[in-house]
């Protein structure tokens, strides 16, 4: 009995012990399989979080391949490039939504031809004989008809100019005194050039936009030889006449105080290596320009214009925004120009959204109304027309609204960016249109900004921001004197004998005007 129940004990044992070995053997899989399962987990997260990162560097990649697409969209049409930077494989479009004529190009039939006037006998300086003596046939001797073929030339010549000044002294014979003739301050050296050859210098640099090298070689060339100034009394001259500007530009910037309606802009210029900013300020009339290291505020108050604009004066510009700063006091326009062509950067972008082809449509066709008003007579638009451009104005930027849900992408925050400048900015806009008097666009800022871009092309940069400074007071002296009908050369001329013109006198009308 006793050996039965131990067979059974130990039959119990060994089935038990079978059993232990057996879960011991499938703990170690089930651990195998356990870090096997935890090591593909750690695996899994590392190929998520790879993924992740590739997908937001997929992002990424394309919207850069989108500003990159838009970019190569960039031209004179549809940003503020010029239109001479349009890439050659892409055509070009005629600006200001013009259609083609199909008229040729040049003079139409029935247009007078721009000719020289037949000179008065008393006009003529030299006359030029063309004998003819011997026959070409025979060489027998020739003998005048009396028929003759007279031809007009009108020719230029430099004639170089050799002065010497005398300066005496004199006694008055009734009292004794004795007076010495003053001389005056562009003679004081022994030997000098004079206010002729002076402005000649200042108008290639300065209108010509020709470098300092330069300008020796076209005067030595222009005078055979006999004037041959260094580059370092060229430099020297430019100097000079910006410093003896300084009562005009002060009487300017007080001109320019008094305008009802400002122009400005900048545009960047090069200094040595770095970037440059040359400002512009004007109107029809008056143009001062400033230079300065760098675009901001401080440079805007240093220049002595917008802090002291009063309430009354409207300032027109490019969506500065420094503009709307609480320190400043005037009103502010919007050049629409500009508000074209971020549009239609929108329109080459987003080709499936209507709202810029319908809000540049809606400004051209109100801007051509308006010249069509004006031509008749009239000061401006009724208040019902006004009323009704807003009401299409406010459809449009619904549709605008609309069509931006959903653009979440490079081109979609760009536009969305220009649609809330529209609608913060509308009454800056479109002051045009409820008055007349305020311009449509800032183009007069960009085309007297022209001439520095021109000069950076043909004379490369500035050697410093002072030599800069002598290029801005010149450039406002005598763009000042032009468009007031008076000659560049004259008025450089008068500055260089130390005699300039003032403000008063220009915009008098009593400065000569040769």
């Amino acid at each position: 009995m006793a050996s039965d129940y131990g067979k059974s004990l130990y039959n119990d044992y060994e089935t038990l012990l079978l059993k232990y070995e057996k879960i011991t053997e499938e703990n170690k899989i089930l651990k195998k399989e356990h870090a096997l399962l935890e090591q593909e987990r750690r695996l899994r997260q590392r190929l998520e979080k790879e993924l992740s990162g590739k997908k937001q560097e997929i992002e990424t990649l394309k919207k850069e391949i989108l500003r990159l697409n838009g970019f190569l969209n960039t031209d004179g049409n549809n940003s503020g490039l010029p239109t001479s930077r349009t890439p050659i494989r892409k055509k070009k479009r005629i600006p200001n939504s013009r259609e083609k004529s199909g008229r040729t190009i040049g003079g139409q039939p029935g247009h007078p031809r721009a000719k020289l006037e037949r000179f008065a006998e008393e006009e003529i300086t030299e006359h030029v004989e063309h004998p003819l003596d011997t026959c070409p046939e025979c060489g027998g001797k020739m003998e005048a008809l009396g028929d003759d073929l007279e031809k007009d030339e009108l020719d230029y010549e430099v004639v170089v100019v050799k002065k010497r000044h005398h300066f005496r002294s004199f006694r008055c014979k009734d009292c004794g005194q004795i007076y010495r003739q003053t001389v005056p301050g562009h003679l004081k050296e022994e030997n000098q050039y004079g206010g002729g050859a002076k402005s000649l210098m200042l108008l290639l640099m300065n209108t010509g936009n020709v470098s300092v090298n330069k300008v020796r070689k076209m005067i030595c060339g222009l005078s055979r030889g006999e004037m041959n100034p260094s580059e370092g009394y060229i430099i020297k001259q430019q100097k000079k006449a910006a410093l003896a500007l300084e009562g005009f530009l002060e009487e300017l910037k007080q001109e320019l105080l008094r305008l009802d309606i400002l122009f400005w802009d900048d545009t960047v210029i090069m200094v040595s290596t770095a970037r440059g900013c040359l400002r512009f300020y004007g109107n029809e009339k008056l143009a001062l320009y400033k230079a300065h290291r760098h675009k901001n505020k401080e440079g805007l108050d240093n220049d002595g214009i917008l802090p002291l604009l009063p309430a009354e004066t409207t300032v027109m510009h490019d969506h500065n925004k420094v503009n709307y700063n609480e320190a400043y006091s005037f009103n502010n326009i919007e050049c629409n120009a500009h508000l074209l062509r971020d549009l239609q950067k929108i329109a080459d972008n987003l080709p499936g959204h209507q709202w810029p082809g319908d809000l540049r449509g809606l400004i051209n066709e109100t801007n051509k109304a308006r010249t069509e008003a004006e031509t008749e007579g009239k000061s401006g638009f009724d208040d019902e027309y006004i009323e009704k451009f807003f009401q299409a104005f406010n459809r449009i930027m619904l549709k605008a609204i609309e069509e931006n849900k959903g653009e979440d992408n490079y081109y979609g925050n760009e536009e969305r960016k220009l649609i809330n400048r529209i609608t913060d900015y509308k009454d800056n806009y479109f002051a045009w249109v409820a008055n007349f008097e305020f311009p449509f666009t800032n183009n007069l800022s960009e085309r007297s900004l022209r001439g520095a871009k021109s000069k950076m092309k043909i004379s490369g940069q500035f050697q410093t921001i002072e030599y800069a400074g002598h290029y801005a007071a010149i450039k406002s002296y005598i763009e000042t004197c032009y468009r007031n009908g008076i000659n560049e050369h004259t008025a450089l001329r008068r500055l260089c004998e130390g005699n300039p013109y003032t403000i008063s006198e220009i915009l008098a009308g009593t400065a000569k005007k040769e």
